[in-house]
């Protein structure tokens, strides 16, 4: 039998699509729950699936690593005949975005019903156009509410999101900054771990505030900033109200609707506030 073969392209770059094949933690996020995963030749792993009330046990052992390019293993059950070899090779293609190749081959080893080729054909289908995609490509959220209150009156409740608008995220959200261009950032949860921490990049009074974030909670000296930031921004219409705007991101689209889900919370928290003071 031809092995099954699938190609992707994800807007991606490929050394965060190869961190998503390669890291334990990642691939329990999209993949399946492994035991354990190290992209080293020999490295032995297992993970249990369900069909139809059936759990199977995959045996996998990887057989070729080479960083960020390719990573292949084999893939077997415990306690059914037949052996496959999983290959996914990546490729830089434009606009950093990333093809994949995956070449599953030796499937017509096995005889169980439940690992036929259309058995296969979904289940890849579906981790890699689904699962994985929305796991590696990253967007941007964007809203937008009309604020029938002064800018200023606007702006101060901004500034203070602690028991306000902080609520909206993660049933309770405390910032620590001074709000000057360049300071740092910290949010911490109700109990005083810290969520989030970035540094202050732009300040207009009134006007805008930028805050862009680092990947860890708690980076190191020098660090790198990461890919999300948040970006609010007002502006006022000639009757005296205002356009309250939020961008923020780049977020995972599987995590896209629970975070913009907090966002409408906390700009609905905003505009009652605001409309509520004489």
């Amino acid at each position: 039998m031809k092995p099954l073969v699938f190609e992707r392209t994800y807007e991606a770059p490929v050394e965060r699509v190869w961190e998503a094949l390669t890291n334990k933690a990642q691939m329990r996020e999209w993949y399946f729950d492994v035991s354990d995963f190290k992209p080293e030749p020999g490295f032995r792993f297992y993970f249990t699936g369900e069909s139809e009330g059936i759990h199977f046990k995959h045996e996998c052992e990887v057989v070729e690593a080479v960083k960020p390019e390719k990573l292949s293993y084999t893939w077997r059950y415990e306690g059914y005949p037949g052996q496959s070899l999983v290959t996914f090779e990546l490729f830089k293609a434009e606009k950093n975005s990333t093809r994949l190749k995956l070449t599953h081959s030796g499937t017509d080893t096995f005889t169980h019903p439940d690992f036929g080729k259309a058995n296969w054909a979904e289940g890849w289908s579906a981790i890699l156009g689904e699962s994985l995609r929305n796991f590696v490509e990253k967007e941007d959220i964007k809203k937008s509410i009309l604020i029938d209150a002064p800018t200023d009156v606007i702006w101060n409740i901004i500034l203070n999101p602690n028991h306000q608008w902080g609520k909206a995220f993660g049933g309770g959200a405390f910032i620590e900054t001074d709000w000057k261009k360049g300071s740092s950032v910290i949010w911490r949860d109700t109990a005083g771990d810290i969520g989030a921490s970035g540094i202050l990049e732009k300040f207009q009074p009134e006007t805008l505030l930028h805050i862009r974030y680092y990947d860890d909670v708690t980076p190191a000296a020098g660090a790198p900033l990461g890919d999300y930031s948040e970006l609010i921004h007002l502006s006022p219409n000639p009757d005296g109200t205002n356009n309250l705007h939020i961008e923020a991101g780049l977020i995972t689209k599987k995590d896209i609707a629970f975070h913009a889900g907090m966002w409408d919370q906390a700009m609905a928290i905003i505009k009652d506030l605001a409309e509520k003071q004489p």
